[in-house]
């Protein structure tokens, strides 16, 4: 299947323009770091705005310079260098590696943030991160997206957090850290929470990318990817001695008593780089705001939970029913990496381990039992959920035929759920283990020199080996009991030239999939037609993008592009019942696919663009052949027992087509030198074409406006959070959008006053201060199972060593 899709320039570097000449000596110059050329990095005269880039050696021909003109030279995660008039310019220009903050984030539509430096990328629906790293205490990972304003996320329990793109969700969504793939087998359909197993306090950056992204990164990326990047070790430069630093912060929160230690330590040579990273947090249980400005004066509130009593269950009345009791959790996080130079490239290690405490899933705590006044259960947790990773990355540039960037790596995740009704003796327990094996190489290339051409073709595998078991013969494993395993390969490539001041994109992937599971014949007491299950699918996508200036200061980006989902062993292989519906394998699911048209269209009317900026964002999506659960037959049944209860059979088929519209209105202006406002709204609309039923996973209209004061060595930031009202009627499934955690008319609109501030006490201290929720409004964010946090103050010491 073959269809468009847009491949992408940088969001860092600056808009192409009319590329025209002056008198003045061309110079070629190689652009290094140390002794590593810099591929790609941009130099500019900032008189005539002519421009050009380094080759894949570094090996860059300057624009035409007059005596009397400036020279820029950058390139992302390096400091600019500016070359002023009568400044003379050796045989190289070195340029050094600088701490990328959250608020320069890089926006790429595929690959590494090295990769996408290397190959100029733009995107046409851009999406900037707040700042937090150094400005902000950071909180879990998925806080910063719901900061922003831009991405929505939905909490089952506080110890989670499920992005929202574009009306697309959990295994719809890509997650990748340090260009690594996170989506794994097991990832559903429905919320997600291993977006928090990234530590926040780790992250140099953030990219987000609006839209299908599978020329490069493959399946899953429908609604979108986020790419979390932790901090690179960086090497010395060139006039310094070998150099250790770090910095150590403690942090407290009122609404959940959360406690969190930070320690990082980094050293560098001109060889060699390193870097230490740990985090502990622990959270309390988490209070909810009181202000119900919604109308309803017991939604949400807690007011029994299951305590003991001589080893007997009871139900415990909650003098505190604001007090979500059971909602704490801790996690602790470490990160290990390294860089060595060799010659013309680099060698780099990464190592990650992620593990938490149980977690209690909320929204099954305050379930009703059959007697009034009753709980379901007296148990429902995540186990500790456990991430590691382990990967090395070989970088080598090939002089004029290019780069290559090739990463092998490892990952381990375990989970469990364990659940327990209410006066039940036993406990049931699924524990699940993931094998992921993975492999990329890319291989970038500009071979003609001044003609605006860059290239890339790449390849990329991954493993999956899935272990599902379960802690009794009485309880059935959420997966095959003997094992499964899915393998995903693909090629692609793409292209793309400047010309004219325009910027023109395209690309193109295929992707194999093949899923093997094996069942033990008394799997689930549940007479499977099969014993084994064996499924291979292709796809086929592509993309086609078009940047170019329209009048004046207007610059538009329009893209036409296609993403796919192969299926994976959540969706072919799982067993699961839920509300009465019971879920069973099926061996014939295909791919689904989106085909998305976008555009978007950016006037900055001064010079200094930073002035005022404003964006207006729009797409169009097909969603074909979307794996959906549907009503199904076991053996010509069309219900069957399972733990004692008759269920309805369901499974997993390529079902519906549907609409997935949306747009988005964004603006930001520097008022003075101190002084900064923005805002964002954000509209989303999805359907199923034939009978226009409503999809789940759509959120209502939300945003963000936010006024940023900043001065030497202090900034306080004012900003509201909003979200409009979601009626019933416009819910998709109710179990997936969770309608019965809603009022009866669905979720209220709500917002939130915030304050943040840091401020530098010292050259070697600095304090971050803020409220969160300050009016203390009560509110769940759509599709949520637990109320979100009422009025926190929080403070934050940060001190450098």
């Amino acid at each position: 299947m073959k269809s468009w899709r847009r491949y992408s320039h940088s969001a860092l570097l600056l808009c192409f323009t009319a590329l025209f000449s002056v008198e003045g000596i061309a110079q070629t110059v190689r652009i290094v770091n140390g002794s590593i050329p810099i591929p790609f990095a941009h130099c500019q005269n900032l008189r005539t705005s002519a421009f050009s880039f380094s080759d894949g050696e570094g090996v860059m021909e300057l624009p035409e310079r007059g005596i009397n003109d400036t020279l820029e030279f950058r390139s992302l995660g390096f400091e600019n260098r500016i070359v002023l008039p009568g400044e003379s310019i050796g045989s190289k220009i070195a340029l050094y590696e600088t701490p990328i903050g959250i608020d320069a984030v890089l926006i790429s539509s595929n690959i590494s943030p090295d990769m996408a430096r290397r190959e100029g990328l733009k995107v046409v629906d851009k999406l900037q991160l707040t700042s937090v790293v150094t400005g902000k205490a950071p909180g879990k990972s998925t806080d910063l997206l719901s900061n922003t304003g831009q991405v929505l996320v939905q909490q089952s329990q506080q110890g989670g957090g499920s992005p929202i793109i574009r009306g697309f969700e959990a295994n719809r969504i890509l997650l990748v850290v340090d260009g690594v793939r996170m989506n794994n087998a097991i990832y559903r359909s429905g919320h997600l929470q291993n977006a928090i197993t990234v530590d926040a306090n780790a992250l140099e950056q953030v990219q987000v990318v609006m839209g299908p992204s599978s020329v490069s990164y493959g399946s899953d990326a429908l609604g979108g990817v986020i790419h979390f990047q932790t901090h690179r070790p960086k090497f010395r430069r060139d006039d310094l001695e070998d150099t250790w630093s770090g910095v150590s912060s403690a942090s407290y929160r009122t609404n959940n008593s959360a406690t969190s230690f930070h320690t990082r330590v980094e050293g560098g040579g001109e060889k060699w780089a390193s870097i230490i990273s740990f985090s502990n947090t622990v959270y309390g249980d988490l209070r909810m705001g009181e202000n119900r400005m919604h109308g309803d004066s017991i939604w949400g509130l807690m007011t029994h939970y299951v305590g003991d009593s001589a080893g007997v269950d009871v139900v415990l009345q909650n003098d505190d029913p604001s007090l979500q009791i059971g909602s704490g959790y801790s996690q602790k996080d470490f990160m290990h990496k390294t860089r060595f130079s060799i010659p013309g490239g680099a060698i780099s290690t990464n190592f990650q381990y992620s593990i938490s405490s149980n977690i209690s899933r909320f929204d099954k705590l305050n379930d009703p039992g059959i007697e009034p006044g009753s709980l379901k259960w007296a148990r429902w947790d995540y186990g500790p959920q456990k991430r590691l990773l382990g990967a090395v990355s070989w970088e080598q540039y090939l002089g004029l035929p290019g780069s290559l960037h090739t990463t092998f790596a490892y990952q381990n995740i375990e989970e469990s759920r364990i659940k327990r009704r209410f006066g039940a003796s036993n406990e049931e327990v699924q524990n699940e283990n993931v094998d992921v094996l993975s492999m990329s190489s890319v291989w970038h290339s500009s071979p003609f020199r001044g003609d605006g051409w860059r290239f890339l073709l790449g390849v990329d595998g991954q493993w999956n080996g899935v272990t599902s078991t379960s802690d009794s013969s009485a309880t059935v494993t959420r997966y095959p009991n003997s094992g499964s395993t899915m393998l995903n390969l693909g090629t692609f490539a793409s292209a793309r030239r400047n010309f004219g001041g325009k910027v023109l994109h395209g690309g193109i992937r295929y992707n194999y999939s093949a899923i093997d599971a094996y069942y033990n014949l008394d799997f689930a007491s549940i007479d499977l037609p099969f014993t084994e299950m064996h499924s291979a699918n292709g796809a086929f996508t592509g993309s086609v993008a078009l940047e170019q200036p329209v009048v004046g200061k207007l610059m538009s980006n329009t893209s036409l592009s296609s993403g796919f989902r192969s299926p994976n062993i959540d969706d072919a292989a799982k067993i699961r019942e839920k509300n009465g519906f019971i879920i069973i394998p099926n061996d014939s699911i295909s791919p689904e696919y989106i085909y998305s048209f976008d555009q978007s269209l950016t006037y900055t009317p001064f010079i200094d663009k930073s002035k005022l900026s404003l964006t207006a964002a729009g797409f169009v999506s097909l969603w074909a052949d979307a794996i959906v659960p549907t009503i199904a037959t076991i053996n010509g049944d069309a219900t069957i027992m399972y733990e004692g209860e008759n269920s309805i059979v369901q499974m997993n088929q390529n079902a519906n087509n549907a609409f997935v519209t949306g747009a988005r209105f964004e603006f930001k202006s520097q008022l003075n030198t101190t002084s900064q406002l923005s805002g964002t709204i954000n509209f989303t609309e999805g359907h199923i074409i034939l009978g226009g039923a409503k999809l789940s996973h759509i959120p209502p209209v939300f945003g963000r406006v936010g006024f940023l004061n900043q001065g030497q060595g202090w900034s306080v930031e004012t900003f509201v959070l909003f979200n409009g009202a979601k009626d019933i009627s416009m819910y998709g499934d109710p179990a997936t959008d969770n309608l019965a955690e809603a009022l009866s008319t669905g979720t209220p609109a709500w917002w939130t006053l915030n304050v943040e501030s840091q401020f530098e006490l010292s050259e070697t201290l600095r304090a971050q201060v803020g409220v969160s929720n300050l009016l203390d409004m009560h509110y769940k964010p759509f599709s949520s199972g637990i109320s979100a946090p009422g009025r926190g103050v929080f403070i934050a010491l940060n001190a450098n060593f």
